[in-house]
This record gives structure tokens, sequence and C-alpha cells, in this order.
């Protein structure tokens, strides 16, 4: 068993690492967390971080031992300041279900992908366990909910997938974390029993051009 704290990220950083090269341009959707940030690029040859918010870029001074810009940017337009077939990684932690458009999302990461390239991503289980029995009294949460735009169960995901410009491609959706929080105190495994696979906590996603 392990804390849930930072269970989702390790899992995208470990799929990350286990495809990148030091020879590789990376792009990172939502460049806010600097260590994140700073651990994608210590792995790659140079990462260019694209932040939707002004207020939210962090200043240079941050990066300065490593070969990172940081750009601000629309993932939904990313083809407006990145170079089509230019590019080897995307990365996005927690983004997807922020986005009005997520099917553009995708199709704008193929536009900037070279052959080959990966789009790396994961997002909540919209019917992770805590979520399955708190709806079970109090009826299914409704979207728009606070920042999320939707949330996604397996099925969602092979729909938008199959909807984008990946439909051919290789596609991997793989369950992160299985537990529960209660009274402020939460324990997860790091993947699901098979058989509670769509109760898992996370959805992390690898696709590639």
């Amino acid at each position: 068993m392990t804390n849930n704290s930072w269970l989702d990220w390790n899992h995208l950083l470990n799929t990350y690492s286990n495809v990148v090269t030091k020879e590789n341009l990376v792009i990172e959707i939502g460049s806010s967390t600097v260590s994140r940030t700073i651990d994608i690029a210590k792995r790659c040859k140079k990462l260019i971080g694209v932040e939707k918010y002004k207020n939210r870029i962090p200043a240079d001074n941050k990066f300065s031992r490593y070969k990172i810009k940081i750009i601000k940017g629309d993932w939904q337009n990313l083809g407006e300041v990145i170079t089509p077939n230019s590019i080897d990684i995307i990365i996005a932690s927690h983004v997807i279900e922020h986005v009005k458009d997520d099917i553009k999302c995708l199709n704008e990461s193929y536009k900037v992908l070279k052959e080959g390239g990966y789009l790396i991503f994961n997002t909540p289980n919209r019917k992770r366990l805590a979520r399955t029995i708190i709806e079970f009294f109090i009826g299914e949460r409704k979207f728009p909910f606070w920042e999320h735009i939707r949330e996604y169960v397996k099925s969602d995901l092979e729909k938008l997938i199959e909807k984008s410009n990946f439909s051919d491609k290789e596609a991997v959706i793989s369950s992160v974390g299985f537990g529960l929080r209660l009274f402020g105190f939460g324990y997860y495994t790091t993947r699901s029993p098979v058989i509670l696979d769509s109760l898992s906590t996370f959805w992390e996603v690898v696709l590639r051009k």
C-alpha cells in the first residue's frame, strides 16, 4: 500500500522515462509546477513547456540549469505555437479534464508529433472507488464540476481516441491506483486488481503516432 499523494505522477514519469532519450525534444502541457517540469527536462535534450495562463508561468531563473523554455499557449491550438512534425514526446498530467475540446487536443498533438512520437497523459477515473461509493448514496456528479469540464471512464477514452487522428495508431490505456481516502487518511495500491480495473483512481493513456 502507498499514499496517494504523487502516485499518478510517479507512474506517468516512469512511463515517460521508458520511452524518452537524451536526444528528444519534449513538450509538457501545463508547466506550472517547477519540480515536475525539471523532472521531465532531466531526461531529454530540450523541454518546451506550454502554459495557458501567463500568471502560472514560473520565472526563467527557476530553470537556469536546464534546457527549458516555457511559452504561453493552449493545447487546443498547439499548432499555432509549435512547428508540425517536430516533437518526440508530449506529456500532460491532469490537463485534459480541464479543456473544452479534448478531441482537438489529441489532433493538435498528432499534428506536432514526429512519426513514432508519443502523447502521454493521465486523468481521474470518473468512476473511481471513492466516487462510486459516494454516488451510490447521493447520485451521480454532474459536469462541469469545479474546474473539471468532464471526467472519463475507460470507454469514454476509447471513444475519444477513436474519434481522433490517433484512431488507427497504437494506444494503451492503463489503470493507476486503487484505494480510498477516509477522514483525511488514504492508502492505495499502485495498480488496481484486474477484476476491479473500472474502479481505479486514475487512467494513464499512451498514444503513438
